[in-house]
């Protein structure tokens, strides 16, 4: 619980995930994708009338069963209700205002269905920019769901996969373009050798023409080759005699929004059609 005891979610982002739900199979596997079982309302007879509940009350109960004042609970809570507004959203008959509703409710308790920044929805999107740009965007992915899966219960486990996440992102600029890719190269090296690749490595830019994206570039760069840095003190992959502290989970987070912001604009700049100048490459327009 919080210190305060008090509930997250309100009745009414309660009843707004409940409204959503249209099929009990689909609630069960939401839920448990999440690590929370669906707790059914049992069936009842009332003057020799079976009475079978709906899933709407399936997923009620559910909720209301829940310590809903536990962030890593509510958490849960929020993955299971992304696939169900995503099921409810491609039915034929999806009401859309109960769509709104859903995403004003949860914002009202502050918990935007799709808030800008959330590791989360990040994560999914570099998901959808590897599939986009790569031929083969598998060794991403998994990276992304093991990432996914560690990032609110183990930050050493989270920085390790962020820092596993720029090394197949570096390899898999590195392999369509044409470079080989050794199988013991660390992240320095991958960073430096990627950044090239794609004409992006800050001493490729004209300094004269792009001062501000040079700095940045700077910057993200430095970002990649910390993330290395600091999974090796703290990340997971390494023995150590003592269990780490000082990590906290906005730290692993912070870490895998910096690892995405490189792997973002990596595959960004290999995804840009050719002939076309990156940003980078292009300069800085008054």
């Amino acid at each position: 619980m919080t210190e305060t005891g008090q509930a997250l979610l309100s009745n009414d982002s309660i009843g707004a995930i409940a409204d959503i739900a249209r099929s009990t199979r689909d609630a069960e596997r939401a839920f448990a994708a999440a690590g929370i079982q669906l707790e059914k309302q049992p069936v009842t007879q009332y003057d020799g009338t079976v009475i079978v509940a709906s899933t709407r009350s399936h997923v009620s109960r559910t909720l209301r069963g829940l310590d809903l004042g536990e962030p890593k609970v509510v958490r849960a809570v929020l993955r299971a209700t992304v696939a169900l507004a995503e099921i409810y959203e491609s039915l034929p008959a999806a009401d859309r205002s109960r769509l709104v509703r859903l995403r004003h409710c949860l914002a009202a308790d502050g918990f935007p269905l799709d808030p800008t920044g959330d590791p989360m929805a990040a994560i999914r999107t570099l998901g959808t920019i590897a599939t986009d740009v790569l031929p083969d965007a598998s060794a991403i992915r998994v990276e992304l769901a093991r990432l996914e899966r560690s990032l609110d219960d183990d930050p050493s486990l989270a920085i390790g996969k962020a820092k596993n996440l720029i090394e197949a992102t570096a390899k898999a600029v590195l392999a369509q373009k044409g470079q080989p890719v050794g199988a013991n190269l660390n992240v320095p090296t991958l960073v430096k050798g990627a950044m090239e690749a794609l004409g992006v490595h800050p001493d490729q830019v004209d300094v004269a023409k792009s001062p501000l994206i040079r700095d940045i570039l700077v910057d993200l760069r430095d970002l990649a080759l910390k993330i290395g840095t600091l999974r090796n003190k703290v990340g997971d992959g390494h023995g150590s005699s003592a269990a780490v502290t000082g990590i906290e989970a906005r730290d692993s987070r912070l870490a895998v929004r910096a690892s995405i912001a490189w792997c973002a604009y990596m595959l960004d700049s290999l995804g840009e059609p050719a002939g076309r100048p990156s940003s980078a490459q292009a300069g800085v327009s008054g």
